[in-house]
């Protein structure tokens, strides 16, 4: 098993002090992937118009390995109906 960290970066930057222990990862990926899935669940609202959400996951030393990005951008017509 190895440690993995899920910082996160809304409006607000999250350091992810505790970790999760998983055993490959491919389970460290599809974390990543829940992560922006709960992130976007818990505050959709809060989303749209904000900066580019991020979650970077490294490895115990620091080390980082894998970035995902979430980025809503509204057309025209889209700005329209707000």
């Amino acid at each position: 098993m190895a440690l993995y960290y899920f910082h996160t970066q809304t409006d607000i930057r999250s350091t992810d002090s505790e970790g999760f222990e998983l055993e490959t990862p491919r389970e460290a990926r599809a974390q990543a992937i829940m992560t922006c899935g709960q992130m976007l669940k818990d505050s959709p609202d809060t989303f749209w118009g904000s900066r580019p959400w991020t979650v970077v996951v490294t490895d115990a030393t620091g080390l980082i390995l894998w970035e995902v990005a979430m980025d809503g951008i509204s057309s025209p017509a889209g700005l329209a109906l707000d």
